[in-house]
Protein backbone atom coordinates (compact mmCIF):
# COMPACT_ATOMS: atom_id res chain seq x y z
CA UNK A 1 0.00 0.00 0.00
CA UNK A 2 1.22 3.33 -0.72
CA UNK A 3 0.58 5.81 2.20
CA UNK A 4 1.19 9.55 2.51
CA UNK A 5 0.95 12.11 4.85
CA UNK A 6 -1.16 14.93 4.40
CA UNK A 7 -0.54 18.56 5.51
CA UNK A 8 -2.55 18.09 8.75
CA UNK A 9 -0.40 14.87 9.88
CA UNK A 10 -3.35 11.92 8.95
CA UNK A 11 -2.60 9.06 6.29
CA UNK A 12 -3.85 8.85 2.83
CA UNK A 13 -3.55 5.35 1.20
CA UNK A 14 -3.87 5.72 -2.64
CA UNK A 15 -6.78 3.89 -4.21
CA UNK A 16 -5.76 1.82 -7.20
CA UNK A 17 -9.31 1.86 -8.34
CA UNK A 18 -10.22 5.27 -7.70
CA UNK A 19 -6.62 5.87 -8.64
CA UNK A 20 -6.31 8.71 -6.11
CA UNK A 21 -5.12 9.31 -2.35
CA UNK A 22 -8.28 8.54 0.42
CA UNK A 23 -7.80 9.69 4.29
CA UNK A 24 -6.56 6.42 5.53
CA UNK A 25 -9.48 5.29 8.27
CA UNK A 26 -9.62 1.47 9.95
CA UNK A 27 -11.59 0.90 7.35
CA UNK A 28 -10.07 1.91 4.52
CA UNK A 29 -7.56 -0.29 5.45
CA UNK A 30 -9.55 -3.13 5.11
CA UNK A 31 -10.81 -2.11 1.70
CA UNK A 32 -7.41 -1.93 0.33
CA UNK A 33 -6.68 -5.10 2.03
CA UNK A 34 -9.83 -6.57 0.66
CA UNK A 35 -8.73 -4.89 -3.18
CA UNK A 36 -5.25 -5.96 -3.18
CA UNK A 37 -6.42 -9.59 -2.32
CA UNK A 38 -9.21 -9.65 -4.70
CA UNK A 39 -6.19 -8.77 -7.39
CA UNK A 40 -3.54 -10.84 -6.27
CA UNK A 41 -5.24 -14.25 -5.03
CA UNK A 42 -8.87 -14.37 -6.57
CA UNK A 43 -7.70 -13.11 -9.89
CA UNK A 44 -10.06 -10.35 -10.40
CA UNK A 45 -9.18 -7.68 -12.87
CA UNK A 46 -9.16 -3.83 -11.56
CA UNK A 47 -11.50 -2.74 -13.94
CA UNK A 48 -13.99 -5.59 -12.56
CA UNK A 49 -13.92 -3.69 -9.08
CA UNK A 50 -16.34 -0.60 -8.09
CA UNK A 51 -15.74 0.94 -5.00
CA UNK A 52 -18.23 2.88 -2.85
CA UNK A 53 -20.64 2.59 -5.92
CA UNK A 54 -24.41 4.58 -4.59
CA UNK A 55 -27.61 2.90 -4.16
CA UNK A 56 -30.97 4.07 -3.54
CA UNK A 57 -33.17 1.98 -1.06
CA UNK A 58 -36.08 2.64 0.53
CA UNK A 59 -35.98 6.41 -0.75
CA UNK A 60 -32.56 6.47 1.23
CA UNK A 61 -29.08 6.90 -0.05
CA UNK A 62 -26.52 4.31 0.43
CA UNK A 63 -22.87 3.27 -0.75
CA UNK A 64 -21.71 -0.29 -1.05
CA UNK A 65 -17.77 -0.91 -0.22
CA UNK A 66 -17.05 -2.84 -3.51
CA UNK A 67 -19.05 -4.27 -5.88
CA UNK A 68 -17.67 -6.99 -8.56
CA UNK A 69 -18.44 -7.60 -11.86
CA UNK A 70 -17.92 -9.96 -14.26
CA UNK A 71 -17.22 -10.01 -18.05
CA UNK A 72 -20.19 -9.00 -19.26
CA UNK A 73 -20.39 -6.46 -16.42
CA UNK A 74 -22.90 -7.99 -14.28
CA UNK A 75 -22.46 -7.05 -10.73
CA UNK A 76 -22.15 -10.61 -8.65
CA UNK A 77 -20.71 -9.59 -5.79
CA UNK A 78 -21.11 -7.02 -2.93
CA UNK A 79 -18.52 -6.91 -0.07
CA UNK A 80 -19.23 -4.82 2.93
CA UNK A 81 -16.17 -4.00 4.94
CA UNK A 82 -16.25 -3.07 8.62
CA UNK A 83 -12.95 -1.67 11.10
CA UNK A 84 -10.99 -4.85 12.39
CA UNK A 85 -12.74 -3.97 15.93
CA UNK A 86 -16.20 -4.61 14.34
CA UNK A 87 -17.80 -8.26 14.74
CA UNK A 88 -19.09 -9.95 11.98
CA UNK A 89 -22.42 -10.08 13.56
CA UNK A 90 -26.03 -10.52 12.11
CA UNK A 91 -26.20 -6.88 12.09
CA UNK A 92 -23.65 -6.41 9.64
CA UNK A 93 -24.60 -9.90 7.90
CA UNK A 94 -28.24 -7.84 6.91
CA UNK A 95 -26.56 -4.49 6.03
CA UNK A 96 -25.02 -6.53 3.09
CA UNK A 97 -28.00 -8.38 2.34
CA UNK A 98 -30.17 -4.95 1.96
CA UNK A 99 -27.37 -3.70 -0.36
CA UNK A 100 -27.93 -7.05 -2.18
CA UNK A 101 -31.63 -6.70 -2.76
CA UNK A 102 -31.90 -4.10 -5.88
CA UNK A 103 -29.36 -6.35 -8.19
CA UNK A 104 -29.67 -9.75 -6.47
CA UNK A 105 -25.48 -10.78 -6.53
CA UNK A 106 -24.47 -13.88 -6.70
CA UNK A 107 -22.17 -13.60 -3.87
CA UNK A 108 -22.63 -11.36 -0.57
CA UNK A 109 -19.41 -11.28 1.39
CA UNK A 110 -18.50 -9.23 4.62
CA UNK A 111 -15.05 -8.35 6.66
CA UNK A 112 -13.14 -6.85 8.98
CA UNK A 113 -10.02 -7.44 7.61
CA UNK A 114 -9.36 -10.48 10.71
CA UNK A 115 -11.92 -12.95 9.10
CA UNK A 116 -14.56 -12.77 6.54
CA UNK A 117 -18.21 -14.42 5.75
CA UNK A 118 -19.31 -15.47 2.13
CA UNK A 119 -22.71 -16.35 1.09
CA UNK A 120 -23.51 -17.35 -2.53
CA UNK A 121 -27.34 -16.69 -3.64
CA UNK A 122 -29.80 -19.75 -3.55
CA UNK A 123 -30.11 -20.89 -7.73
CA UNK A 124 -34.37 -21.86 -6.19
CA UNK A 125 -36.42 -20.20 -4.06
CA UNK A 126 -36.93 -23.30 -1.74
CA UNK A 127 -33.17 -23.23 -0.80
CA UNK A 128 -31.05 -21.35 1.53
CA UNK A 129 -27.98 -18.87 1.25
CA UNK A 130 -25.06 -21.15 0.81
CA UNK A 131 -21.89 -20.06 3.20
CA UNK A 132 -18.49 -20.66 1.36
CA UNK A 133 -15.39 -20.81 3.34
CA UNK A 134 -13.47 -18.61 1.03
CA UNK A 135 -13.51 -15.75 -1.34
CA UNK A 136 -15.10 -17.03 -4.67
CA UNK A 137 -12.38 -16.37 -7.60
CA UNK A 138 -12.19 -14.72 -11.21
CA UNK A 139 -13.80 -18.00 -12.79
CA UNK A 140 -16.26 -19.12 -10.27
CA UNK A 141 -17.68 -15.22 -10.27
CA UNK A 142 -17.98 -15.39 -14.24
CA UNK A 143 -20.08 -19.27 -13.66
CA UNK A 144 -23.93 -18.36 -13.74
CA UNK A 145 -23.88 -20.84 -10.78
CA UNK A 146 -21.86 -24.29 -9.23
CA UNK A 147 -20.16 -25.33 -6.26
CA UNK A 148 -16.82 -23.93 -5.08
CA UNK A 149 -14.25 -25.72 -6.70
CA UNK A 150 -11.46 -27.20 -4.67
Amino acid sequence: MKVQLRPDGKKEVFDPIRKKYVLLTPEEGVRQFVIAFLQSQCGVPAGHIAVETGLKLYDRPFRTDLRISNRQGKSVMVIECKRPTVALTQDVMEQAMRYNMLQKERFVLITNGKGFLCWERPQKETEHWREWGRYPDWAELNRETGQPSG
